[in-house]
């Protein structure tokens, strides 16, 4: 089945779930083409709009499904779960139904921002590191998801090590890995080997860098696609925030308040760059890979190039070699 016939079959699955537990015809029903887990929607109501995710695996949805009371309970603005269904009896998919968080993924609007809005976004996102590290974290390392379907180690080493065989697995695959980029994550791996075996498991949310932070109005407005928690070092999500606008000058003003705001010293700032590195090769090793709509199985060849580019600076910039 090619991508528009799925897309096709996904609305006419949505509009039957609506039909069944709204006893209306959704208005319009739109494929939100951010994200690689789950099926999204955008779907407009009578009265609301409300977003629809579908899968195949329970995993993803239970993660939401388990997180998001334990986030509200922190006073963080989240979506309320309005219907969930997992038994594939009235579709075929595993389905959730959500109110919608307005606004846009900061992606989107960051360059329209000003310097205030940004320092003001970075203490709202400091204070959500600040209290997911509150939600008590196991002995153990990796993503929770939901029903106890989770990814975890006995130490935050072997959670890196798996990292990197995983880029290493799919960028082999697809033709982007190559012996530069394998000996740039080799030689990080061991400079900070005896960091990452100190790490005791914190918790956090990883995926809170240029999407499923909400921006209403140049403000923060909430967070979006909490599937999964991390056991681990938040430092790797800052990694992750640094590195998605490296080189620019919304986005060094934006990671630079964040790191004030939540007082990283020298060191730490530096580990941020080591994590900002080892994401990049990650992403850039998905590049080639699909996950679901929004991803091809086919490498875009621009992208392969700055991807490795990034590499290149954020090496020059940790002094690896």
């Amino acid at each position: 089945m090619n991508n528009k016939n799925k897309i096709d079959f996904h609305i006419k699955m949505i509009t039957s779930i609506i039909d069944y537990h709204f006893k209306q015809t959704p208005k319009s029903i739109h494929r939100i083409s951010i994200g690689i887990c789950n099926e999204v929607y955008n779907v407009r109501l009578e009265n609301k709009e409300t977003i629809v995710r579908l899968n195949n695996e329970d995993k993803f949805l239970m993660g939401s499904h388990d997180h998001i009371p334990k986030l509200k309970e922190l006073g963080i603005n989240v979506p309320d779960i309005l219907i969930e269904d997992f038994s594939k009896k009235i579709i075929p998919f595993s389905y959730q139904i959500q109110n919608k968080i307005e606004g846009q993924d900061l992606d989107f609007v960051i360059e329209s921002m000003t310097e205030e809005q940004l320092i003001e976004l970075a203490k709202d996102i400091a204070s959500i590191f600040k209290k997911v590290a509150t939600i008590p974290a196991s002995n153990q390392f990796g993503v929770v998801w939901g029903g106890g379907n989770n990814e975890l180690n006995d130490s935050w080493t072997e959670r890196m090590k798996i990292w990197i065989n995983e880029s290493y697995e799919r960028g082999t695959k697809t033709g982007v890995m190559d012996d530069e980029i394998l000996n740039i994550a080799k030689k990080l791996f061991t400079k900070y080997k005896i960091y990452f075996d100190s790490i005791k498991p914190i918790t956090y949310f990883g995926d809170i860098c240029s999407k499923n932070v909400m921006i209403l109005n140049g403000k923060f407005n909430g967070l979006v696609d909490l599937d999964g928690l991390t056991q681990g070092d938040p430092l790797e999500a800052i990694g992750r925030i640094k590195l998605s606008w490296y080189g620019t000058y919304h986005g060094k003003i934006y990671a630079d308040a964040l790191m004030n705001e939540l007082h990283l010293d020298k060191n730490q700032r530096k580990l941020v760059t080591a994590y900002a590195l080892l994401n990049q090769i990650s992403w850039a090793c998905e590049n080639g890979i699909q996950f679901n709509q929004n991803t091809k199985a086919e490498v875009n060849i621009e992208r392969m190039e700055k991807d490795k580019q990034l590499i290149k600076l954020l090496t020059k910039e940790l002094g690896l070699f």
